[in-house]
């Protein structure tokens, strides 16, 4: 994947590893994939789908990213986990490669499923995130 969107959770990838209440869920240093791994110590997370909407109007370029971001825990809840993420994902302030601006990033949807193997649950936070171009 390239692009903006590609940027943009390179840049959110970032910034959950550098903040002390990710690490306090997800361990020190952060184990969060750009896909999922089985070998990765639980808990942890990975980048999911990344569904990508051109709108604007002329002149102006905008782009609607919904990202997905996988929470893997094995017997326990990824709920606990879930509140720590969104709180640190919706507080995010954070600068995207040039010539693009986020306008908004918002965590949209966060739920918890049953997975085939009895052990392992997952967590899904998605966000919603708006970014624009000028020109």
């Amino acid at each position: 994947m390239s692009g903006p969107e590609a940027g943009l959770r390179t840049v959110i990838d970032a910034a959950l590893k550098a903040d002390p209440a990710i690490r306090a869920v997800l361990g020190d240093p952060v184990r969060l994939t750009v896909r999922r791994s089985r070998r990765t110590p639980y808990p942890n997370a990975s980048w999911g789908r990344i569904e990508t909407v051109e709108t604007g109007a002329d002149g102006v370029a905008l782009l609607e990213c919904r990202l997905s971001l996988e929470i893997w825990c094995r017997d326990a809840d990824p709920a606990g986990l879930l509140g720590p993420l969104r709180t640190a994902l919706a507080g995010l302030d954070i600068d995207l490669p040039e010539p693009w601006t986020l306008l908004s990033l918002l965590p949209a949807y966060s739920d918890v499923f049953a997975t085939r193997d009895a052990d392992i649950r997952r967590g899904l936070i998605r966000l919603k995130a708006v970014m624009g171009r000028v020109g």
